[in-house]
């Protein structure tokens, strides 16, 4: 994408990074330009003129420029739209929240504009303020999957391409689908033969109907713990958010 020397777009706070003694390094994803990385200059002084604005999830109203045509960016204002300051305060939500920022950081390339992406990040994060935050984060991660061209094949054996049912079904992560037991590669993993009807059935629901599914914990999990493998091969490596919710509801519910 061409250099931007002036930009104007909403975004989202993805996270923050100290920089120096005064300044924030903040990473956005934005409706118009994608992810972008900037400098909030003097956002770590007590009177900042960002105030509580880049907190994690905020989605505001960006405004900066590109400095002296370096390629690096600097953010002159970022004006609150909504906070999401539930999400913050409710371990829960936070630690949902985190996977769902985490898979747009690590899926999403610099500078590479996707409204639908962007639009559908809002439309997550109001509803996790609300709605069960395992549902939220589970429903987002398909529908970004399928945004991103990465959508996981749930009907056809990856390997032959013969048509499966639920049973004695494994999800390969490395090519993002299902394998039955003659094909299925070493480190493939079993699929419970509810768990893969449920998420046949989200990839096809509305997204009202994902987050209205009678979904038990036991399977929510076993899909978020697949999902995590596939996103994890797709980012390249390793991700932090899944591991930071699990410590976050283990100190939660002791």
């Amino acid at each position: 994408m061409s250099a931007v020397p002036l930009f104007r777009t909403e975004g989202i706070v993805l996270r923050t990074h100290p920089l120096g003694e005064h300044d924030r390094l903040v990473a956005l994803y934005t409706r118009d330009l994608g992810r972008l990385t900037a400098v909030a200059r003097g956002a770590r002084r007590v009177r900042s003129r960002f105030g509580a604005a880049l907190e994690l999830f905020t989605w505001g109203d960006a405004v900066g420029f590109e400095r002296d045509g370096r390629g690096l960016l600097r953010l002159d204002h970022f004006d609150i739209r909504r906070s999401f300051r539930q999400i913050r305060e409710d371990l829960e939500r936070l630690a949902q929240g985190a996977r769902i920022l985490e898979a747009v950081a690590r899926l999403t390339g610099e500078r590479d504009a996707h409204p639908a992406c962007f639009a559908l990040l809002v439309r997550a994060l109001r509803a996790l303020e609300s709605q069960a935050p395992e549902r939220v984060q589970l429903a987002f991660t398909l529908r970004l999957l399928d945004l991103l061209g990465h959508r996981p094949r749930l009907d056809r054996c990856a390997g032959c391409g013969r048509g499966l049912g639920t049973t004695d079904v494994s999800f390969d992560h490395a090519t993002g689908g299902v394998a039955c037991p003659a094909c299925r590669p070493a480190g493939a993993a079993a699929l419970a033969p509810r768990t893969l009807a449920v998420l046949r059935g989200l990839q096809a629901a509305p997204w009202e109907a994902r987050l209205a599914a009678r979904i038990t914990p036991a399977v929510e999990r076993e899909a978020a713990t697949m999902l995590d493998g596939y996103l994890e091969v797709l980012a390249g490596s390793a991700l932090r958010a899944p591991r930071f919710a699990a410590r976050t509801l283990r100190a939660a519910d002791p």
